[in-house]
């Protein structure tokens, strides 16, 4: 057996410890580059990720900018567009979105009506006003539309009260005027007059509606024709005239309208579909042949 003498025992332990510090070495190298991977992989997908949302960011800007500028085309297309072409915009957006056949014929027997046929979709089903607000005046009979916003889209009968309402939207600004109740609407005049069966198969209101209706408002109803001294005799006392009208100036079927003053000669009227026809002074003389039956009314 060999026996190692001391030179050669220090040699291998030198030896040895090379090895292990070799070893070392590479592990320390080992792990240094698996930092080094690490760092660079972590670094790629921070980036990749970074770049990601960055671009999800630059993306959500553009389409913000891209809704802004269709908001400004469209509200400087509005700007800029005629009464007619408006019409027109608006009669192709409602057959579009499937609007009732007799809503949008609105736009053609009053193009004032525009803006409440825009809104129908919007709007229809929103809850109705419970009072006239600030149309009801002290000691007058309110101007109320029966294509107002506020009231027009509520039912009255297979309609609404914008297509076929003028009765009970007449009823509603003599009821209110004469008791100043502002909670009298056409909303609500319409529901009776639906419950009470006071509107046909068509829609129409019956004229019996104006002779029997007005006792649920604590008013008194008187039918018949009157003179044109009788009309100034009755409007003068504060008694508002509720007319049936014939083909002629305001209607080319029939139509409600109120009678609410008379002054040499001229009448003055609310028109429940026509701001323009209320503004209008009215010779009595020129539409007393269109006129078929009249109710006048007081307070009980």
């Amino acid at each position: 057996m060999k026996v190692m003498n001391h030179t050669e025992e220090q040699q291998t332990e030198n030896k040895t410890s090379l090895s292990n510090g070799a070893k070392r070495n590479r592990i320390f190298i080992y792990i240094a580059i698996a930092g080094v991977i690490a760092a660079v992989i972590t670094a790629a997908f921070t980036g990749y990720y970074f770049h990601q949302e960055r671009a999800e960011e630059k993306k959500q800007e553009e389409l913000l900018k891209a809704e802004k500028a269709k908001k400004q085309n469209e509200k400087k297309a509005k700007t800029t567009e005629t009464a007619e072409q408006k019409l027109e915009r608006v009669r192709s957006q409602a057959e579009e979105q499937g609007v009732p056949q007799s809503v949008i014929e609105l736009l053609d027997k009053n193009a004032e009506t525009v803006d409440f046929v825009a809104d129908y979709e919007k709007k229809k089903d929103k809850p109705y006003a419970d009072t006239i607000e600030e149309d009801l005046s002290n000691g007058e009979i309110p101007e109320l539309l029966q294509w107002d916003e506020r009231w027009g889209y509520a039912p009255y009968g297979t309609g609404i009260v914008a297509t076929s309402g003028c009765g009970p939207t007449c009823m509603a600004m003599v009821a209110a005027g004469l008791n100043q109740d502002a909670s009298i609407t056409p909303a609500k005049v319409a529901a009776y007059g639906t419950e009470h069966g006071y509107v046909d198969e068509e829609n129409n209101t019956y004229w019996r509606f104006m002779d029997e209706a007005g006792a649920n408002w604590n008013l008194n109803s008187v039918g018949g024709m009157l003179s044109e001294e009788q009309v100034s005799a009755e409007l003068a006392q504060g008694h508002p005239v509720i007319c049936s009208m014939g083909p002629g100036d305001f209607t080319q079927i029939g139509h409600f309208i109120v009678l609410t003053g008379y002054e040499n000669g001229t009448v003055t009227v609310n028109d429940p579909f026509s701001i323009k026809n209320t503004n209008t002074a009215w010779t009595f003389a020129n539409i007393k042949d269109q006129i078929k039956a009249m109710w006048t009314f007081s307070k009980k």
